[in-house]
């Protein structure tokens, strides 16, 4: 299965759980570039999360993703939608179409020179490059957030958003990143939310994770191992960070 399809088999999990973004991100978007009536195209929109959140926001989006099984799901809940199945990497859009170009919890999973090559092509005149994440926190001092830490200690366990390939760039490395290329950097942050969800969607949340879908079959050990630690916890509040940068398209 290629890095791309990999959310697939989750996507129906992936669609019930995981998190919405803060309006304050969209609210500093819409002091960059209205988002009212503005052409978004959303880069691996999974199932549409963040899709919809440009929508409520009156933008009108068209969502990209190379897994079928997401895009699936983004067309049920949101039959309005154009959807597309293409890679950020090979566009297949007309020139000067869009005047923004959103990326969420996604921009480490791409090939960040191929797709910059094609933001560039389909960006319309004075259009912004805006890319965020979602990941979860950890604190040895937050008494459940130490015991799943635990666990994931002993699986030896990477969490978080990092590029499966050099070709990709990390969060904390995208504005400047960026600027090395030569974009106008013009928000550059990192945001933090939280929410408070029952044991059962958290573990749900974990089963979605790239980390965990690469683990094939062992996930389920590490679920259950995962469900242990966190026994004495029936509900978790998940302490969410996530970079945040908007560059504007010359």
């Amino acid at each position: 299965m290629s890095r791309g399809r990999l959310f697939d088999a989750v996507a129906q999990t992936y669609d019930d759980v995981r998190p919405d973004y803060p309006a304050e991100l969209y609210d500093a978007i819409d002091d960059v570039h209205p988002l009212r009536d503005a052409r978004v195209l959303d880069l691996a929109a999974g199932t549409g999360v963040a899709t919809r959140q440009l929508g409520e926001r009156g933008a009108v989006v068209t969502a990209v993703d190379p897994g079928f099984t997401m895009l699936r799901q983004l067309r049920h809940r949101s039959p309005g939608v154009a959807a597309v199945a293409a890679s950020a990497e090979r566009l297949p859009f007309r020139r000067a179409m869009f005047d923004l170009i959103c990326c969420a919890t996604a921009w480490h999973w791409l090939d960040t020179t191929a797709t910059l090559e094609q933001v560039r092509l389909v960006a319309a005149p004075g259009a912004h490059l805006a890319i965020w994440w979602a990941n979860h926190r950890r604190d040895e001092q937050i008494e459940w957030e130490a015991a799943q830490g635990r666990v994931h200690d002993a699986w030896a366990l990477k969490v978080g958003s990092r590029p499966p390939t050099m070709a990709g760039v990390a969060p904390r490395d995208a504005a400047a990143d960026l600027r090395r290329r030569g974009f106008d950097v013009v928000v550059d942050t990192e945001l933090t939310w939280s929410r408070t969800v029952d044991r059962e969607t958290h573990l749900r949340v974990i089963s979605t994770h790239s980390d965990v879908l690469a683990l094939g079959e062992r996930r389920h050990r590490l679920l259950a191992d995962i469900e242990h630690a966190l026994a004495p916890w029936p509900q978790v509040e998940e302490r969410l960070w996530g970079s945040f940068v908007v560059a504007a398209l010359r």
